[in-house]
């Protein structure tokens, strides 16, 4: 696990950036557990599975 210190402003740029990549993950489905998927795309569902996981600790 890494530990970052940021300021409102870098925490900020990357909350926006995550909510940009999410929006353009919205297609994905997913399962019973709550994980993203897409047998076609599995980097975007991997992607998307890491996103969710961030927000979540938050």
């Amino acid at each position: 696990m890494i530990t970052l210190y940021l300021t409102e402003e870098e925490y900020q740029i990357l909350s926006d950036l995550l909510d940009n990549e999410w929006d353009r993950l919205d297609y994905l489905a997913c399962d019973d557990n709550g994980n993203y998927y897409d047998n076609d795309y599995p980097d975007d569902a991997k992607r998307a599975n890491v996103i969710q996981k961030i927000w979540n600790r938050h």
